[in-house]
């Protein structure tokens, strides 16, 4: 166990599966004594592999291995724990005073809770399949299963919290509403700004993944801007301001246009030439990773991302990177509230998804965010709106920065000019945290590095969330979360064996929760030893680790895992299939030989499903394609939901694959209060979801809407730095405000 914020920090980890598994993990990284709780009959993971799914893994199991690494197997004393993490399975005592947060499927309560389910039917529960595939695919899952990597980064993130918030706090974690938000970016609200026009469609946003001259290359052209700049890097600056193509749902829906023009010149150059050329461009391009190849790539030797694993294998290592420690007077614990983030204030130059969703958790836990946006390029996640440019409060109607900013204070500061870099730095001066996602040369072309802060803030908690890191060969590239899922490997998994891989655009509020994360940590270090800190959470080392297990199965074993459409090494037959009506599918997943008995039984024992060679995995895997076959027959014309509730009843997970636009009419949701209704000036009644955790204990309820641009500029200023009318007026004479 080594030194690190959590030092002193003993958590106690009990039940199964890879939620809870890394929710310990991230705490023990961060230096907590983390003690694994295992039953008699050892976790099933001990023995898995995906390289020899149908028979135990020689030794232990190197998923196993990297997620438990650097934690005890002693007896469990929970009398002394302070945190209790209680995966599924979990029946221990949780004592008196110890943060206690229970990982679920479904939470405890509604219409679903205690129903069988797997990382595939949530998919399916939470409206993902609806939307992950192609136009002439059925729906398709995103591979290497982050909702439950995922969810284990908010357990991680609920155990802090409830740290904060005081003596025996229970927090209660559901993977269904963790993936409602993770896996989909806010289908409801689009649906409900635009008027009900954002139909069910499959497809996502084009280019993606593409064929070049000598592999595959990845894209996410996602402003105008970058259009425009792509445009000119691929010699064709005539399209660079062509109104069809200016967004990203415009190119979707003139596809063949881009395509004409897009494919010849991929054809003639190599993916290294074009990656090369992002970088120039400032155009957001990936290399195509998947779990042989990320082992080589520049940006990840050049930084050592992968790291020895006494198992014998090479893993990720954590994500989240402690840059500098800063020393500072020890300053008072603050009071312990319902709100664990009560008194402190964050100071937020993020933009996008990535980083506002990780202040999007600390103001929702209690902090004061005050979000900092430029006056001409304020957060360019407002510029993915369903208003048209130039209508009245256009901005204003973007879903995911509605989803992403509730209960914000929004100001504006040109910090390009010198009195907007002096303004920013006298909010810092009496901030406790600064949060920014920019390349690293934004804050240092403006001479805002780390020094320049703790100079006003000796004790100040900074946080950095670059695309690739803060150094190494890539670390002014341009990046989106579907750059890192290309890079990563988790584009790789998802889609079918003969089609380009797909992404999802997942991995910002993912990372997002590990930044939430690390704040939490370092202020408990904080109170403790009177230390600031930089931290690092470079997004494309995120999606490392939730892509480690295609990274780790190469390592140990030698074995390339590839996508598979909905096939997966841990269930068979698994599979959506075709119901009576119109995109009306189920979700199967059969993990165990006991619920492909019951299974059979269900079917009335048809000759082709009592053969022996079916009666375990290896054969049904031998024979999916007959066995799909057999099922597409029975599943079609019957009833999508009474068959759903046919396969729970009986013990088999199984899903509808829910519209993802519908997910505010989802049943279980519904019953939980998922949706949160607030009010918006410009776009009027909103339900945004929730953040996947709820307790009792602790008031988590939205403070209020998204902010409009600059809605609190005067407020905060004049609150925060006790600047008057005078001081106001010559700010924006200056350019500094607006």
């Amino acid at each position: 166990m080594g030194v690190g914020p959590l030092t002193g920090v003993r958590v106690v980890e009990g039940g199964e599966g890879i939620a809870v598994a890394y929710a310990g993990k991230l705490l023990a990284d961060q230096g907590a004594t983390v003690v694994k709780v295992e039953v008699a009959a050892g976790d099933p993971l001990r023995h898995w592999s995906a390289a020899t799914p149908d028979r135990p893994a020689p030794g232990t199991g190197a998923l196993f291995a990297f997620l438990h690494a650097g934690k005890t197997f002693e007896d469990a004393d929970t009398a002394r724990a302070d945190v209790v993490l209680a995966g599924p399975g979990w029946d221990g005592a949780t004592p008196d005073g110890a943060t206690v947060v229970r990982i679920t499927p479904f939470g405890s309560d509604g219409p679903l809770a205690g129903r069988p389910s797997n990382e595939f039917t949530l998919q399916g529960w939470c409206g993902l399949l609806s939307a992950c595939g192609t136009k002439d695919s059925p729906p398709l899952q995103m591979g290497a299963g982050p909702g439950q990597w995922a969810t284990g980064a908010v357990a991680a993130l609920a155990a802090l919290a409830g740290r904060r918030a005081g003596d025996g706090v229970e927090i209660e974690v559901s993977a269904l509403e963790v993936m409602a938000v993770a896996l989909n970016n806010y289908p409801t609200l689009y649906r409900v700004l635009t008027g009900g026009a954002a139909a069910l469609s499959r497809g996502g946003d084009w280019p993606s993944v593409v064929q070049c001259k000598d592999g595959w290359v990845g894209f996410c052209i996602f402003t105008g801007q970058q259009w425009a700049d792509f445009a000119a890097m691929m010699g064709r600056a005539d399209l660079s301001h062509d109104e069809r193509l200016l967004t990203m749902r415009a190119r979707s829906q003139h596809r063949p246009l881009v395509e004409s023009v897009l494919r010849p010149w991929l054809a003639e150059h190599t993916a290294a030439e074009i990656h090369e050329l992002g970088g120039l461009f400032r155009v957001p391009v990936a290399l195509i990773g998947n779990g042989e190849s990320v082992f080589e790539m520049p940006q990840v030797v050049e930084r050592g991302v992968f790291i020895d694993n006494a198992a014998g294998f090479r893993q990720p290592r954590p994500p989240i990177l402690v840059r500098e420690r800063t020393p500072a007077a020890v300053r008072p614990a603050p009071p312990r509230g319902r709100r664990p983030l009560d008194g402190v204030t964050v100071v937020d130059l993020t933009a996008f998804w990535s980083g506002p969703y990780a202040t999007h958790l600390l103001s929702t836990l209690g902090a004061d965010v005050v979000k900092v946006e430029s006056p001409r390029r304020p957060d360019g996640m407002r510029n993915a709106t369903v208003a048209p440019p130039g209508s009245p409060n256009w901005l204003e109607f973007g879903p995911t920065f509605h989803a992403a900013n509730p209960g914000k204070r929004s100001v504006t500061i040109d910090f390009s000019v010198p009195a907007g870099r002096e303004l920013l730095l006298d909010l810092v001066a009496r901030a406790d945290v600064f949060v920014e996602n920019f390349t690293p040369r934004v804050l240092a072309n403006a001479d805002l590095d780390y020094d320049v802060l703790r100079a006003r803030r000796p004790d100040l908690i900074a946080v950095r969330m670059p695309g690739f890191g803060l150094d190494g060969p890539w670390a002014n590239h341009s990046g989106f979360a579907q750059t890192m899922e290309q890079t990563s490997g988790v584009g790789w998994l998802t889609g079918t064996p003969e089609g380009e891989p797909l992404v999802r655009s997942t991995i910002d509020p993912i990372e997002g929760m590990h930044a939430a994360f690390a704040v939490l940590a370092a202020l408990e270090e904080r109170e403790r030893t009177g230390e600031g800190r930089l931290i690092e959470v470079p997004m494309l080392e995120v999606a490392l680790n939730i892509a480690a297990e295609p990274a780790i199965t190469w390592s140990a074993y030698g074995h390339r895992l590839d996508r598979q459409g909905n096939r997966g090494p841990r269930a068979v037959p698994q599979g959506v299939y075709a119901c009576a009506g119109v995109e009306r599918w189920v979700a199967l997943s059969i993990e165990t030989d006991d619920q492909w008995a019951s299974f059979v039984e269900l079917l009335g024992r048809p000759a082709w499903a009592v053969d022996a060679e079916l009666a375990n995995r290896a054969g049904r895997r031998d024979a999916h394609d007959a066995i799909d076959e057999e099922l597409g027959a029975w599943f079609a014309g019957r009833d999508r939901d009474a068959t759903v509730e046919q396969l729970l009843t009986a013990g088999i997970p199984a899903a509808p694959v829910w519209d993802q636009t519908d997910q505010d009419a989802l049943p279980q949701l519904v019953a939980r209060q998922f949706f949160q209704t607030v009010e918006h000036p410009f776009a009027g009644t909103l339900g945004l979801p929730g953040i996947g955790m709820r307790s009792p204990d602790l008031d988590l309820a939205y403070r209020a809407a998204a902010p409009t641009i600059g809605q609190h500029t005067d407020e905060v200023l004049r609150g925060i730095l006790g600047l008057g009318d005078d001081d106001l007026a010559r700010l924006r004479a200056d350019g500094a405000i607006a």
